[in-house]
């Protein structure tokens, strides 16, 4: 037992002593004695809980070393271990249904302890053959797997509802709306183990969320100019390691056409980045082959941008070989701040924590202007649309520049590269992308030319998008990446494989942030639906009387603007108003 042990012991001791005499001293807040038993049974829960608390402590001297050398400790960033997680291997004479909900317990710590207690549930051939990490199957909230036994106890069917499957790379796969799993157990050693298993593990959504989090890892654009995040699903143990096996090995598959991947390590090495203190350092395997500067200044700038997004982290060193690799840090990243355009009165109007007022006056802007958007920030790019037929570039006090004429205008978007996308949205196929030079591209639609567009919804990473196609008078989703030329120039818009059902009625599509896009449905009782890229999908209650989203809110908050002007946010599972007045409001993507 150390010092600090001993000295929370006695001062528990003392403590004890006190409350014996005076249960409520301790409190700060005297209490006069009462004449009833009530006193004398809150004293019992005082003495109940000091006793526990002592006993804790006594515990804890038990496990803490006593002597051997000290060691440099060292934080896991973002790794929590909750004591939801806190799981033991199989109790003798357990019977078959507790064993598997035991091993069910294991399997959600597994991550902290890859999966050494769960193996111990498996017999001994099955222990060795069992690969956990395959794939993680993620239930429905508040739901957990069900147990159905048959054949004398020696077979289990389990089932439930998932949300959520990834892969060992945190890459979102297919899953049916029911899953069944099929167990087999037989008895070794006098006790009952799990003989027969699938690869992999489910998990209850709580479990997940504390042994897992959503991270980016970076890749660049396929001209080199900008990096986009890939979101992944990561253990917290060990997370860094994770983000770069997932970086290393490659981008999910609908952007591999959309970006530049670098050269996959066939084998990771299990020490590929340490961390001391705040700093990460990334020893690069010899294998890895790095053909000129300008490659590994492109990718100690993917690591350091993968890296960074995780709490903990400020710093990255990246060498191979022992020797450092030109470091890109000369160059800070822009700050990024969000401003957002709107029109109020007629004018256009700006928003942002450095300036509020007037962008465009309404002399200036010679027409009905809807839908003003601002480029991603970083750039530079304002675009409106007016009297419907218009797409015009806006300009801090100036007149609007005309870049396209057409019928029936989609509401604008703007991307990184300085293309304003627009397009009829009663023309099929019509999907149209304008620069400042007035250079206009029709971009190819292979799958959808025959369907009308009302909605096409670009992320600010320019890369992934959301086309809703008109099918009858039904709509249908589908999440797109974009195709570019070696300039940045838009070619073509390939179809994903993620999407939406058939939907009765939209009345507006929007990006929430660079991972996940919305859908508004009116009806009786709106509702919003949230498409997620490796990730969960969601829906839920608009709010009353909703008109519109508003594009790329701060914080991941979906935002809408109601019939009255009033722009309402979805805060912590309820609706709160931010602002009034101010009509087709829409924030700066953050990339």
């Amino acid at each position: 037992m150390n010092w600090l042990s001993a000295k929370r012991q006695h001062r528990g001791r003392k403590l004890l002593r006190t409350w014996r005499e005076d249960p409520f001293v301790s409190f700060g807040k005297p209490t006069a004695p009462s004449k009833t038993g009530k006193s004398r049974g809150r004293k019992r829960l005082c003495l109940g809980i000091l006793s526990a608390l002592l006993a804790f402590s006594v515990a804890a001297c038990a496990s803490l070393p006593d002597s051997g050398p000290v060691h440099q400790g060292q934080v896991d960033p973002d790794s929590r271990n909750p004591l939801a997680q806190l799981a033991s291997g199989p109790i003798d004479g357990s019977s078959p249904e507790k064993l598997l909900a035991d091993f069910q317990q294991a399997c959600a710590a597994g991550t902290y302890d890859d999966y050494g207690i769960a193996r111990q549930f498996l017999t001994s051939g099955t222990r060795r053959s069992w690969q956990p990490q395959t794939q993680v199957t993620v239930l429905k909230p508040k739901t957990e797997l069900k147990l159905t036994f048959a054949d004398g106890s020696k077979v289990a069917t389990g089932s439930g509802q998932p949300v959520l499957r990834v892969n060992k790379l945190g890459i979102r796969q297919s899953f049916r709306q029911e899953e069944t799993i099929k167990y087999e157990l037989a008895k070794e050693g006098g006790q009952w183990r799990i003989s027969s298993l699938p690869h992999g593990v489910v998990l209850t959504n709580t479990a997940f969320k504390n042994a897992y989090s959503q991270r980016n890892v970076y890749y660049w654009s396929s001209d080199h100019r900008f990096l986009i995040p890939d979101p992944r699903w990561v253990p917290r143990k060990n997370i860094l390691q994770y983000l770069l096996t997932a970086l290393f090995s490659a981008p999910t598959h609908d952007l591999e056409d959309a970006v530049s991947a670098p050269e996959p390590i066939t084998k990771i090495p299990s020490n590929l980045v340490t961390v001391q203190g705040r700093k990460a350092m990334v020893e690069l395997p010899d294998t890895l082959r790095l053909r000129s500067e300008t490659e590994m200044i492109r990718l100690y700038q993917q690591l350091r941008a993968t890296l960074l997004d995780v709490a903990g982290i400020d710093e990255v060193t990246v060498s191979q070989n022992g020797k450092a690799l030109p470091d890109p840090s000369e160059q800070p990243a822009p700050v990024k701040k969000q401003t957002m355009l709107g029109v109020k009165n007629g004018e256009v109007i700006e928003e942002s924590d450095t300036r509020s007022g007037v962008f465009t006056a309404a002399q200036d802007l010679a027409g009905e202007i809807t839908w003003p958007t601002p480029g991603p920030v970083g750039t530079d790019f304002q675009v409106a649309i007016r009297g419907g037929t218009e797409l015009v570039r806006l300009q801090r006090g100036k007149a609007p520049q005309v870049l396209y004429r057409g019928k029936n205008l989609r509401i604008p978007q703007v991307d990184p590269w300085g293309w304003a996308w627009t397009g009829d949205a009663s023309k099929p196929g019509d999907l149209v992308a304008v620069n400042n030079h007035f250079q206009v591209v029709r971009v190819k639609i292979p799958e959808g030319e025959k369907w009308k567009i009302p909605f096409f919804a670009l992320s600010s990473p320019g890369v992934r998008g959301l086309i809703v196609w008109q099918v009858g008078y039904s709509f249908q989703g589908k999440m797109v990446t974009v195709i570019r030329g070696e300039d940045g120039t838009p070619i073509q818009i390939m179809l994903g494989n993620l999407g939406t059902d058939i939907l009765s009625e939209v009345t507006s599509v929007a990006w929430i942030d660079s991972s996940r896009a919305a859908i508004l449905q009116p009806g009786a009782t709106p509702k919003i639906q949230i498409l997620a890229i490796n990730s969960y999908d969601d829906s839920f209650e608009a709010a009353p009387e909703s008109q519109y989203l508003v594009p790329n809110p701060p914080n991941g908050d979906v935002q809408v603007v109601n019939d009255r002007g009033a722009r309402l946010g979805h805060i912590q599972q309820s609706w709160r108003v931010l602002g009034n007045g101010v009509s087709y409001p829409a924030f700066t993507g953050t990339g």
